[in-house]
């Protein structure tokens, strides 16, 4: 019963706190939890659509609802439907931002119904997406071009043609083109289809083609593309590269029979055109030299032939004039036609006997002529009729043929450099008759080789010797030649940074100046020009080297000895005065080395022996004595104490025993050197007489006038440079003598 009990008071309880606890208002927030709405909108969408629904709590209908909603901007491009949630499109959308805008920013207030709480205000972004809806457009469209029908395939003929697509950067703005296929689209290429550069593909002929249009295409890459066409128009200029012609490959006329000096030319008066229509050059008429010519004149505008000294009377064969017509901005463009003139009266051709009207031919022609052009016209008595022609030398029928109305035409290209002059017959027959005759053509040379060097390389190397010279000197010769038998001359010229210390006479002799490169090896070019129209050049590499020894020499110019010179004085002086200061510095140790080296071997070679007088002191070893100063020290000497001279005899005692060992090696190499040199031996009784250790020898008094200053000890070096500071002058003088075996050694 308890338990239930307790049950429900702890419901109770619960009841009571949910009943004091608040209620959570969540209108006008939104669902999502956020604090703003985003949306999507492709700019495509249609007015009235809707263009999503707000996430909002609570509910909007018109009557039953407990929140509204409101826009805050009043010219906003969209709204929300009444009694909902839904944001409608009221204007277009354009991602360009051309036709409407390219984003929408709108705030979103929200109000709670029934209550004093203040407005919500949502903010909502709508971003605008693209799509494919703006074609290329073309800039400076439609496009006009002029090209020279000699204009090389493979050039750019247009740069710069260029569309854009107003879409976001993208494959929707990406423009690629291209030519459209039509009835002259194999004329011209794009490059690239990602760029607008049209290039030549074949050649043009003005004679042919003056002009043709293209279509060209500029698309994006959308799915589908849009596209724009536009045209482009070719129009061919037309270039000098034909000759002019004439209307009639002959001419015949009539000589006068009156005093009339006017020829009628049948069937039309003479008349030549450059075959070129666009330029459509202005030309001058000619007779070419002949015996007959000079009986005539011709107009040389407009061709008219006339009369101008009596023709004999007696000649009764026909005439032929070959009328020539030259291009006037260019005389390698002619035409040549011929004008056959015949007497009234004369005998019928038929009871004629065939025959050339001459026996020699002779033409000059220039060597660079094309093949199939008209050399020369062969007349003969029958005018107007269709004759058999035969070269006769076969050799020359792969240059010439003469056509049935004799005309001689080239067959293939001359060359002066091979054969300067064609000399041949021709026949000519009538199925009834023949006749022949010589032909003569003289080649005219044309400048069509470059001079050629007999070296691909010159290379001049200078020794010494010739470069002591200050003359100047000859380097060798340069050889070339022209590949034109026309005897054109050679000029030579240098040229190269280097070039102005050598020159090139006339015979090709390279000289050296007599100023010198200061350089080991120089580089220039040596140029070879000939005499021809026009001239021509070429050039060679020349390389001129230096020994290392001239280099050396024009290296080290005389400014540079000199300083060179000053400096090594210079050091020569520091040097001497850097000696001269180390040998003064060193001079006083020297000094100070050198007594007391001589001292203590005076003192280890010397007799040593009690001093009677009492100016010595005997120390307890076997002969050892100690020469006693003390007497020039005022009696300072006395005052050593015995513990003293104890203590300072067994040190004294043990750098003896040091000593003795040296000293004895020492002794026995110079006796021996000694006995070596006079070939003799010692006795003993030398050596004993030598010893250290014979009383009989007169005693010395050494060290009585000896200043006190001139002690040095023999076991230390007494000098300004002693490691262990000052000694004491007693202690040095009793270490004196305190060797056993003292030896004095005469040589």
């Amino acid at each position: 019963m308890w338990i239930l009990f307790l049950l429900q008071l702890l419901g109770i309880w619960i009841k009571c706190n949910t009943a004091q606890s608040p209620i959570l208002d969540s209108r006008c927030f939104l669902s999502t939890g956020g604090s703003a709405e985003s949306f999507l909108a492709s700019e495509d969408i249609a007015i009235g659509s809707v263009i999503g629904t707000l996430n909002i709590n609570g509910n909007t209908d018109n009557e039953n609802g407990d929140i509204d909603l409101s826009l805050r901007e009043r010219d906003a491009p969209v709204k929300i439907a009444p009694g909902t949630k839904d944001l409608v499109l009221i204007t277009p959308l354009d991602k360009e931002g051309q036709r409407g805008p390219a984003s929408v920013y709108v705030n979103v207030i929200c109000d709670r119904r029934n209550t004093n709480d203040p407005s919500f205000v949502i903010p909502v972004n709508i971003r605008v997406t693209d799509i494919n809806d703006n074609a290329p457009q073309w800039i400076a469209a439609p496009y006009i071009l002029s090209l020279s029908e000699v204009t090389v395939p493979g050039t750019r003929i247009l740069q710069g043609a260029r569309a854009i697509d107003q879409d976001q950067q993208g494959p929707f703005s990406t423009v690629e083109y291209h030519v459209l296929q039509g009835p002259f689209s194999d004329y011209v290429q794009f490059i690239s289809p990602l760029e607008g550069t049209l290039v030549l593909k074949k050649p043009l002929d003005y004679e042919v083609l003056k002009n043709f249009t293209i279509k060209l295409r500029a698309q994006d890459q959308g799915s589908p593309p849009k596209f724009s066409d536009t045209l482009l128009k070719v129009i061919v200029i037309d270039a000098d590269d034909q000759n002019p012609k004439f209307l009639r490959d002959s001419y015949h006329a009539d000589l006068p029979t009156s005093n009339s000096d006017q020829l009628i030319i049948k069937p039309e008066q003479i008349q030549a055109k450059d075959q070129d229509e666009g330029i459509n050059a202005p030309l001058e008429y000619s007779i070419n030299p002949s015996p007959e010519a000079k009986y005539f004149k011709i107009n040389p505008s407009n061709g008219d032939v006339r009369l101008v000294l009596p023709f004999p009377s007696d000649f009764q064969h026909p005439i032929t004039l070959v009328i020539k017509a030259t291009q006037i901005d260019n005389p390698d463009r002619y035409a040549l036609t011929t004008l056959i003139l015949t007497r009234k009266g004369a005998k019928q051709q038929s009871e004629v006997p065939l025959a050339f009207l001459q026996k020699a031919f002779f033409t000059k022609v220039r060597e660079d002529l094309g093949v199939g052009s008209r050399i020369l016209s062969l007349p003969t008595n029958k005018v107007g009729k269709k004759l058999n022609y035969k070269v006769l030398d076969k050799e020359q029928m792969q240059y010439f043929k003469v056509g049935s109305f004799g005309e001689l035409v080239l067959l293939k290209s001359l060359d002066f450099e091979k054969q300067v002059k064609h000399i041949f017959f021709v026949e000519v027959s009538d199925s009834v008759s023949n006749d022949k005759a010589e032909i003569t053509v003289e080649v005219i040379d044309v400048n069509d080789w470059e001079p050629r060097f007999r070296q691909a390389h010159y290379e001049f190397i200078l020794p010494n010797s010739i470069l002591n010279s200050k003359e100047p000197v000859a380097l060798g010769k340069l050889e070339a030649a022209d590949g034109d038998r026309s005897g054109e001359k050679i000029s030579m010229r240098l040229k190269g940074p280097f070039a102005s210390f050598f020159t090139i006479d006339v015979k090709g002799m390279l000289w050296l100046k007599s100023d010198r490169p200061n350089v080991t090896t120089v580089h220039f070019l040596a140029i070879a020009t000939d005499s021809g129209l026009p001239p021509k050049s070429t050039s060679v590499p020349v390389t001129v080297r230096f020994e290392l020894a001239q280099e050396a020499r024009a290296t080290w110019a005389p400014g540079i000895l000199a300083t060179f010179g000053i400096v090594l004085g210079l050091f020569l002086i520091v040097i001497m005065v850097m000696s001269f200061y180390i040998h003064k510095q060193r001079k006083p140790k020297s000094r100070i080395h050198s007594q007391t080296q001589s001292t203590t071997s005076g003192v280890n070679l010397m007799t040593h022996e009690y001093h009677k007088s009492g100016n010595g002191m005997h120390l307890p070893s076997n002969n050892i004595l100690i020469g006693n100063p003390m007497n020039t020290h005022g009696g300072s000497g006395s005052s050593i104490s015995a513990g003293a001279s104890t203590i300072l005899a067994a040190s004294l005692e043990r750098e003896a025993q040091k000593e003795r060992e040296n000293y004895n090696s020492t002794v026995r190499n110079i006796i021996s050197r000694a006995s070596i040199a006079r070939d003799t031996r010692l006795y003993e009784e030398e050596m004993e007489r030598d010893s250290i250790s014979n009383d009989d020898l007169p005693t010395r008094t050494w060290a009585t006038n000896i200043p006190e200053n001139n002690f040095v000890s023999h076991g230390k070096k007494l000098g300004w440079d002693n490691p262990h500071g000052q000694i004491d002058l007693m202690s040095s003088i009793d270490n004196i003598g305190s060797t056993e075996n003292n030896l004095t050694v005469y040589f």
